[in-house]
């Protein structure tokens, strides 16, 4: 899954070694709204999926977004 907090890193122009399974919006300052919606762009794209509206609303934190991915057979 570093490829997971890679793509985080990215999208939020944080450091990689800071990021933390439980860490979301009140963790990380620029995972707001429009955060989001990129983080999750940009998780489709590097991961070749697609995520269904109500998957998106489950997306409270990076641990969330491992379940999501594995329920997708996605390591």
């Amino acid at each position: 899954m570093n490829d997971l907090y890679k793509v985080v890193s990215e999208v939020f122009e944080i450091d990689i070694k800071g990021i933390k399974d439980e860490y979301g919006p009140d963790d990380i300052e620029k995972w707001d709204s429009i955060g989001q919606l990129s983080l999750i762009s940009s998780l489709e794209s590097h991961y070749r999926t697609t995520f269904e509206i109500e998957e998106i609303f489950e997306i409270f934190t990076v641990a969330d977004i491992k379940v999501l991915l594995a329920n997708r057979g996605i390591k």
